[in-house]
């Protein structure tokens, strides 16, 4: 059972179809960041009404109870809003991606682990249409010196992607006030989960300083069977557990 199956469910917004108040804020994410940020936002503004949605379908059902100011918020959420749905918001949607400007798209902890970056970092942007374009509002840069693995680099993440969230929460509880730019632009190559998953099958003939860098960056690789004979997974023994408290560490369906 995920930890966060034992969290109240006192400490989440209330579900969107048995809301009878008209709803100020969406939380696109998963129940233990949506209770997080529920606790920030209450201690902020206790009169905000707020509605937790972890699919595409909720957050349909959500539309038709959205209030006059309502505002969406996705934390490094693999839902895609489409256009449709953004435009039923009055104030927007904002996202927590958890990647620097220049590392949009899928696992991005994966691609710059591979890439060796020396640094990595955090990014709040508006949502729009197509993924990861929107305007940059804040970002956070830190070193990645110390984690030798994509794992590691996406707990660091996680960690200073709910600091950001912290710091830019006031101004998200404010409806009414717009929240500017900070001039950083989006770099870089978008990256896909296709591609995530092309880099995990190698070929029996691969060179044994890039199997360990894969193995490094994309956490397990599978070897198909046409060169071993059945398939074969590899994993590092020295990487961190999946299962650790989600607001201390990594959730397992996260876009990291």
């Amino acid at each position: 059972m995920r930890e966060d199956a034992e969290k109240p469910a006192s400490s989440l917004p209330p579900d969107p179809l048995s809301a009878r108040t008209p709803i100020d804020i969406v939380l696109l994410m998963n129940e233990p960041e949506a209770a997080f940020q529920a606790a920030a936002f209450s201690r902020i503004d206790p009169s905000l009404s707020l509605a937790h949605a972890s699919t595409l379908e909720m957050l349909h059902q959500s539309l038709s109870r959205l209030s006059p100011r309502a505002r969406l918020i996705g934390f490094s959420t693999s839902i895609i809003a489409p256009a449709s749905a953004l435009a039923a918001f009055p104030n927007g949607g904002y996202n927590f991606h958890p990647g620097p400007p220049n590392y949009p798209g899928n696992r991005p902890s994966a691609f710059a682990c591979y890439a060796g970056e020396q640094e990595y970092g955090v990014t709040f942007h508006r949502m729009v249409p197509r993924v990861d374009e929107g305007e940059i509002l804040d970002c956070e840069i830190f070193s990645i010196a110390n984690c030798d693995t994509a794992h590691a680099i996406a707990i660091l993440a996680y960690q200073r992607l709910a600091r950001l969230f912290l710091m830019n929460a006031t101004a998200l509880a404010q409806l009414d006030r717009d929240i500017t730019g900070n001039g950083v632009r989006w770099s870089g190559q978008k990256t896909t989960q296709a591609q995530y998953n092309a880099m995990r099958v190698v070929p029996g003939n691969i060179d044994p300083v890039e199997l360990d860098r894969r193995i490094q960056a994309f956490n397990w690789i599978y070897t198909p069977v046409s060169n071993f004979g059945s398939p074969h997974h590899t994993k590092r023994p020295d990487l961190r557990p999946e299962n650790q408290n989600p607001l201390q560490g990594l959730a397992k369906d996260q876009d990291f």
